[in-house]
């Protein structure tokens, strides 16, 4: 009876040891990301420093990923230890886990490498608006083995880094907002870009258009319209916000100018068909 006590006493103090490193563990990660984020922050606010807050916080998001998983590593030795795995033992551990990563975690491996390279290289950074796996939004957050990406819809995507591929950043210096106008081949096509240029001199008092927009010119005979396409440079992540607003002054200034929007029309021509003669003589 008292080895049985005895037995639970110790493995009850284990087991509180235990908990105890779990919780050590998760209050440093906490720390950590906090004193990083703090770091961050006061690298960006010193001018010496050429460190943007795109940059601040993808190196504060994949730093605080690489400490979480030393954390977390140091912690999984320390209560192996606390079971009682000799320090020899811990190396024959550490030595089939590096095994096992070069054999059966080459994915890992890819994703970590290509989630230096995509930060190194700076092909984008949290906040940047980018197209990835057909996947168009918000980048939210950069670990070692995932990015993780927000679309309009709402949607959390997370994509392994690994599997990136192409990708499209929208928010590299500027965007391009594209509004296509359709107007009726019946309307003067010399008059409706004059007007059309005229509407555009007066986008100057949107803070977001970075300059004139431009009048590409008739880029399509559709059906029932000529179309148009303007083209303005705008700061990025607002094109679609400056496309509404284009659309809106396009509007009013072409009802304005009685100058028609067609919608589709179809012309319908009814054919009379032969009558036929059904008189039949008699004897």
């Amino acid at each position: 009876m008292e080895k049985l006590i005895a037995f639970l006493t110790l493995a009850g103090f284990t087991a509180l040891r235990i908990v105890g490193i779990l919780l050590l563990c998760a209050i440093l990660i906490r720390i950590s990301r906090r004193a990083l984020k703090h770091f961050f922050h006061k690298q960006t606010e010193r001018s010496r420093m050429a460190l943007t807050q795109r940059k601040a916080d993808t190196l504060n998001s994949i730093t605080a990923s690489f400490l979480k998983y030393v954390i977390y590593f140091i912690g999984i030795f320390a209560i192996l230890k606390q079971l009682g795995v000799s320090d020899s033992s811990l190396v024959v551990v550490a030595s089939a886990g590096s095994v096992a990563i070069g054999l059966g975690a080459q994915n890992v491996v890819s994703d970590m490498l290509q989630g230096f390279f995509a930060l190194f290289e700076d092909q984008f950074a949290v906040g940047d608006l980018v197209t990835i796996q057909g996947i168009t939004g918000t980048v939210e957050a950069l670990s070692l083995r995932s990015t993780k990406i927000r679309d309009a819809k709402g949607a959390v995507h997370n994509i392994p880094n690994g599997s990136l591929g192409i990708v499209t950043n929208l928010s590299k210096d500027y965007i391009n907002a594209i509004v296509d106008v359709g107007v009726a081949y019946e309307a003067g096509l010399d008059h409706t870009i004059a007007v059309l240029k005229d509407e555009m001199e007066k986008t100057k008092d949107l803070p977001d258009i970075l300059e004139t927009p431009s009048i590409i010119g008739v880029t399509g005979l559709d059906e029932s319209a000529v179309t148009i396409r303007i083209v303005a440079k705008c700061r990025v992540k607002t094109s679609f916000g400056v496309e509404a607003e284009l659309r809106r002054r396009i509007k009013l200034r072409l009802d304005a100018e009685h100058i028609e929007i067609p919608f589709p029309q179809q012309t319908v021509h009814i054919v009379s068909a032969p009558q036929q003669n059904n008189t039949s003589g008699g004897v």
